[in-house]
């Protein structure tokens, strides 16, 4: 994986407030990803349109490429011919194989707090239509995986040191999404013992789930 390039093809939707998650989250993926030797940022709008201007100062003071083109010509331009695009509702379950083959790995710049389910989808259809789509999941399930663009980067670049995906996600995963999993885990869990649960039983579930999901650290119990 030598490419990780940003989709800006739908940055038209977002607000102000959006756009300047956005900057930051890209300026955070540059960090992580420059630290792996000959991986480059590159964030790709198909056209000028309002709201680039804020990627572009951002692109000057964070040190990313912004390149203004048809994200299939960058992608040409570039010479990469093994590209798969992040998607969480993606055709495939990522593996670290998957990784080991791309040259370059898509993600849809949009911010979390931009309710469009199905915008990433959207834009590979326009964009990358030969591209396979994949999506991070944990144990079968996107729940608990977080979905900030420099957070999916971050996991990409760790599970490609680590050999593991589960291990990556566990490493990088911000406290609220191990929550979350967990909170959706545990009813289930309760619910398979077939009787009212003891203190003992509680104290088990937990360290079950602390070996996949970063619990270390909260107060759960």
């Amino acid at each position: 994986m030598r490419l990780v390039i940003i989709d800006l093809g739908a940055i038209h939707i977002h607000s102000l407030r959006e756009l300047k998650s956005l900057a930051i989250q890209i300026e955070l993926t540059n960090s992580i990803v420059v630290r792996k030797l000959g991986t480059r940022v590159i964030a790709v709008a198909p056209m000028k349109t309002m709201g680039l201007d804020y990627i572009e100062a951002s692109s000057l003071r964070s040190g990313y490429r912004l390149l203004v083109a048809p994200m299939e010509r960058v992608i040409d331009m570039l010479g990469a011919k093994r590209v798969i695009v992040m998607d969480p509702y993606g055709e495939h379950d990522l593996r670290v194989e998957d990784l080991e083959w791309a040259e370059a790995v898509v993600l849809g710049g949009i911010v979390d707090r931009t309710p469009i389910k199905g915008i990433t989808t959207l834009l590979r259809n326009m964009g990358l239509p030969w591209a396979p789509t994949m999506r991070i999941t944990l144990r079968g399930s996107i729940l608990g995986v977080p979905s900030e663009i420099n957070n999916i980067a971050a996991i990409l670049i760790k599970a490609l040191e680590v050999g593991s995906l589960e291990n990556a996600i566990k490493e990088i995963q911000p406290k609220r999404d191990a929550i979350a999993r967990a909170s959706a885990e545990i009813p289930r869990l309760l619910r398979s013992l077939g009787r009212s649960p003891s203190i003992e039983d509680l104290v088990e579930i937990y360290k079950s789930l602390r070996t996949w999901l970063n619990l270390d650290s909260i107060g759960m119990m």
